[in-house]
């Protein structure tokens, strides 16, 4: 997560950050955390999250971050780690997937849009509490 956060220029509390990923591993209907592998070598990771809204007619699937060390990318990992994804959504009875992504990241952009996602009309805002 560090990692990835120092690349995406976020801010990580390693803290804050351990409570949640012992959160989500602690309760699956709430996240699901992947490590994906390159055959022995850890190529990256995958959270996939889960919300509710009246929008989306109930339960919804978050793919919150989607992280693939620099030596690993534009290998079609990121594309089979969407589409594996999107079937666990699909088994567990949710029929739409969202995902943030960084304005400045075209090819995770490009990389969502061959698989079928589309920017919302509506910016998304957050406050910290």
């Amino acid at each position: 997560m560090r990692e990835f956060y120092t690349q995406q220029q976020m801010r990580f509390d390693e803290p804050a950050a351990s409570r949640a990923v012992t959160s989500a591993l602690n309760d699956p209907g709430l996240a699901q955390i992947y490590l994906i592998f390159r055959g022995q070598e850890l190529a990256g990771y995958f959270t996939l999250t889960f919300c509710f809204s009246l929008e989306f007619h109930g339960s919804f699937g978050l793919l919150d971050e989607l992280y693939l060390r620099e030596p690993y990318r534009r290998q079609k990992l990121g594309k089979a780690v969407v589409a594996f994804a999107e079937d666990l959504c699909r088994k567990a009875g949710i029929e739409a997937l969202r995902l943030e992504v960084g304005r400045e990241n075209q090819p995770a952009q490009s990389l969502y849009r061959t698989a079928g996602f589309k920017e919302d009309e509506r910016n998304l805002m957050t406050k910290w509490l």
